[in-house]
């Protein structure tokens, strides 16, 4: 039986995978910040920001390292002839 859905490799759904996570700690991080900004207390306040921006940085890189193993496991595109 054919199906009309794309076979995925390991590489591709670890990519979506990461992908997915990383845009969980972007929602993480906007609670965060919303957090910090009800927080009574200045240092509880500052502390949450900072732990705002740390899982930002980390959902960047993975995202950056989903973005190169998606690049990875695309095919090579097929070799162009010059006629000269």
């Amino acid at each position: 039986m054919v199906t009309s859905k794309k076979e995925t490799s390991p590489a591709e759904r670890t990519a979506a995978a990461m992908h997915h996570t990383a845009e969980q700690l972007e929602v993480a991080e906007s609670i965060l910040h919303r957090s910090a900004e009800e927080a009574p207390n200045p240092g509880t306040s500052a502390r949450l920001h900072t732990l705002g921006h740390q899982v930002t940085a980390q959902a960047h890189d993975i995202d950056r390292r989903a973005d190169r193993l998606d690049h990875a496991s695309q095919p090579d595109p097929p070799a162009r002839h010059r006629h000269e």
